[in-house]
C-alpha cells in the first residue's frame, strides 16, 4: 500500500501544478535511475545491483554485447548471483502500459526558451524534427515529413540496404515502411532538481509519466528490415540539446547486426546511461 501510495503521490505531483521541492538525488541507486523517477517514470523501472568490483566489466560487456534479458552475469565474469539489468517481464506483460517497457521522452526545458506550455511543445517538437533530419541527412537517407501538427511529427525514411522502400500507392504495404514518430504533449512547469539541470531552478518539464498520452520518439519499422536502430537513436540524441533524454525499454532497439538490446538504458547527448549500480 506504501507503495501504491508513493506512485499516486509521485503522478499527483508531476501531472499537476509547480513542485516547490524537486527530487533529492537517491545514492544507492543509479543515475539513469534517478533520471527516469525525476521524469515520472517509475513502474517496472529498476536497478541492477552488481559488485563493486565487477562495475566496470559488467557495463562494459552490456554495452558491447548486451546480456540477455532475464538471466545473469556472463559465467567468464564469475558472477551468477545479480539480477541482469532490465524490468521484470511477467509484469511488463500484465501492464502493457508500464513505463519501463515502452520507449519515452523526457525533456527539462529552460523556462526562457517559451512564453507558455503551449509554445514550449512547439519549440520541443520543431527542434526535434530539425535533430532529426539532419541525422537523416548526414547519414545519406532520403527521407519525406508525412505528418507535423499538434505536436505530433511522422517522418518515412527510404533505403534499400534496410529494406526500407519508398511508397508506391497498391504495390507497397503500409506496414512494409520505416518510420520516425514523435508524440508530444503540453508541458507543466516546476522545478527540476539540481542533478538534472546542475541547479535547482523553475523549467517546463515534459514529464512521459502518462499512461497513454505519453511524450515518446520511437522507430516504427517491420520486421523484415534492417534498420540499425540503436545508430539512428544515438545519433539522433547527439543532435538533441542536453536538456533533452530518451529512454530505451528492453527489446524495443535493433541493433545493426538485427540483434535486440535486452536491457533498458538512457541516451542523453549521445551517451549511454545504464540501470547498474555498485551493490553496498
Amino acid at each position: 500500500m506504501k507503495k501504491v501510495f508513493a506512485g499516486i503521490f509521485t503522478m499527483g505531483i508531476l501531472s499537476g501544478c509547480v513542485t516547490s521541492k524537486p527530487m533529492t538525488y537517491m545514492q544507492d541507486h543509479s543515475e539513469a535511475y534517478n533520471i527516469a523517477h525525476a521524469a515520472g517514470l517509475y513502474t517496472d523501472i529498476n536497478d541492477s545491483y552488481v559488485p563493486s568490483e565487477d562495475m566496470d566489466t559488467v557495463t562494459k560487456t552490456m554495452l558491447d554485447a548486451g546480456f540477455v534479458i532475464g538471466g545473469y552475469g556472463s559465467p567468464q565474469l564469475g558472477m551468477t548471483n545479480w539480477q541482469t539489468a532490465g524490468v521484470n517481464l511477467l509484469s511488463v506483460m500484465l501492464e502493457p502500459d508500464s513505463h519501463g517497457a515502452r520507449n519515452s521522452l523526457m525533456a527539462w526545458m529552460p523556462i526562457n526558451l517559451a512564453n507558455s506550455p503551449a509554445d514550449a511543445q512547439k519549440v520541443l517538437i520543431s527542434h526535434i524534427k530539425k535533430s532529426i533530419e539532419l541525422v537523416l541527412e548526414d547519414i545519406g537517407v532520403k527521407y519525406e515529413n508525412i505528418y507535423d501538427k499538434n505536436g505530433k511529427l511522422s517522418i518515412y525514411f527510404i533505403k534499400d540496404d534496410w529494406n526500407c522502400p519508398e511508397y508506391s500507392h497498391g504495390v507497397t504495404k503500409l506496414s512494409d515502411l520505416c518510420e520516425i514518430s514523435v508524440e508530444t504533449y503540453k508541458p507543466h512547469k516546476g522545478v527540476v532538481p539540481s542533478f538534472i539541470g546542475g541547479v535547482e531552478e523553475e523549467r517546463y518539464i515534459f514529464s512521459p509519466d502518462d499512461g497513454r498520452d505519453y511524450h515518446n520518439l520511437n522507430l516504427v519499422i517491420s520486421k523484415k528490415s534492417k534498420v540499425p536502430q540503436e545508430l539512428i537513436y544515438t545519433k539522433i540524441s547527439e543532435k538533441l540539446n542536453d536538456w533533452v533524454y530518451l529512454y530505451l525499454a528492453p527489446k524495443k532497439v535493433r541493433k545493426a547486426n538485427g540483434e535486440t538490446i535486452n536491457f533498458p538504458y538512457i541516451l542523453n547527448d549521445g551517451k549511454v546511461k545504464l540501470f547498474v549500480t555498485p551493490k553496498l
